[in-house]
């Protein structure tokens, strides 16, 4: 297996130190104003500024050294991992990146990591083995604490649960140009191996699939809410619907998010009118965006599928719809992206970051990335459509 320099020696390996030159004081002045602005703009500013400090204190160090755009980026990349906030990104990557997720979800239990939740909705392999439940023994045949320790971390609190929990997805989502190869213990104490990166994961071709169940409306959106060609496909297939006893709205397959101008019009076919949705809150102002009704509506019960998948629009489509009383979401915790983000350009880069400048909430008062259904599903099998089967037994009782 290739082995990868720990990020800090990749800014020094190789790269002669750049003292007191201009290539020099660009560095410097773009890190400074990225902290300038990440300061400025991070609406969750108050809750990370430890973090932030120390983000000063030890990558100051070594923004000097940098030479070449490659190690730029992960310079940024370990910058940002540091806040272990996942709507927080560069639009950029390397090879050595990490990806943004990954087809299992873990959490920790008795300083253990088990698997809680599996992308089974958009799984194209059929597994035959129950991996919910299971432990992560290694990864890439190292223990997996190991690897969590090994993690490379200037400034995080590994001891802190949250904090431990969101590494150890990052690590099983994987750096792009390494395996996956994880060994777990079932929950029948038997081992078991498997490559993540041999799961397929379908590749949609449609902003939509749509059937009936029996006499149900079923329409899932394929990760397409940033799409605003899904508006008219939506209202195409809903108006083949309105004599469906009950709608199914499934948004499990939504991680890449989307936008209001998406989201909202579809949430107007099903409400009869003006209503607020969403409280937004910024630096200056707090707010409720609102939906108007739009063309015929549907009025008869709506069922809202959601998972660890649903991200960002996603999860705003369904607080919405729960906010208003329009419809029952059925599902897990969401991808819990928090707040809204806007696109910031390096000073001297051709690459930019994406931060969440807006906390989002439900109509409740709650924040967005907290909410859990009421209708909460238990993935026990990663075989069985769980979500769909409970929507529709609360249909027909």
């Amino acid at each position: 297996m290739k082995y990868i320099y720990p990020i800090f020696l990749l800014f020094t390996f190789g790269c002669k130190p750049a003292l007191n030159t201009d290539h020099s004081s660009d560095n410097k002045r773009e890190f400074d104003d990225f902290i300038y602005q990440l300061e400025k703009e991070y609406i969750y500013k108050s809750n990370k500024q430890p973090i932030i400090d120390c983000i000063k204190d030890k990558y100051d160090t070594y923004i000097d050294t940098i030479t070449k755009p490659y190690f730029k980026v992960l310079y940024y990349e370990a910058i940002l991992n540091e806040l272990h906030d996942s709507h927080i990104s560069l639009n950029t990557n390397t090879d050595q990146s990490y990806r943004l997720r990954s087809p299992i979800y873990l959490i920790e239990s008795n300083n253990k990591f088990i698997i809680k939740n599996i992308f089974s909705s958009q799984l194209q392999t059929q597994l035959e083995t129950n991996l919910i439940g299971a432990t992560i023994e290694s990864f890439n045949g190292m223990a997996f604490n190991n690897v969590l320790s090994a993690f490379p971390s200037k400034c995080m609190n590994k001891n802190n649960s949250k904090t431990r929990e969101w590494i150890a997805n990052k690590i099983v989502a994987g750096k792009r140009d390494q395996p996956r190869l994880l060994t777990l213990r079932l929950k029948d104490n038997k081992q078991f191996k498997i490559d993540l990166d041999t799961l397929d994961i379908k590749k949609n071709n449609t902003n939509l699939d749509s059937h009936l169940i029996n006499e149900v409306g079923y329409i899932r959106i394929n990760n397409t809410l940033g799409n605003e060609a899904l508006v008219s496909e939506f209202d195409q297939t809903l108006d083949k619907m309105m004599d469906t006893k009950a709608l199914i709205i499934d948004l499990r397959n939504t991680p890449n998010g989307g936008n209001t101008e998406v989201a909202e019009p579809i949430m107007g076919r099903l409400i009869t009118k003006k209503k607020g949705y969403q409280i937004c809150e910024n630096r200056d102002e707090r707010y409720t965006k609102s939906i108007m009704p739009r063309k015929m509506t549907y009025t008869k019960p709506i069922y809202v599928l959601v998972g660890r998948w649903t991200g960002g629009m996603g999860e705003g489509l369904a607080i919405g719809l729960d906010g208003t009383q329009r419809a029952t979401i059925v599902g897990t915790e969401m991808n819990r992206l928090a707040g809204g983000i806007k696109t910031i350009k390096l000073l001297n880069s051709n690459f930019s970051f994406h931060i969440p400048f807006e906390k989002l909430y439900h109509l409740n008062g709650t924040l967005r990335e907290t909410f859990v259904p009421n209708d909460y599903v238990h993935q026990t099998s990663s075989i069985e459509d769980h979500h769909l089967t409970y929507a529709m037994k609360l249909i027909n009782n």
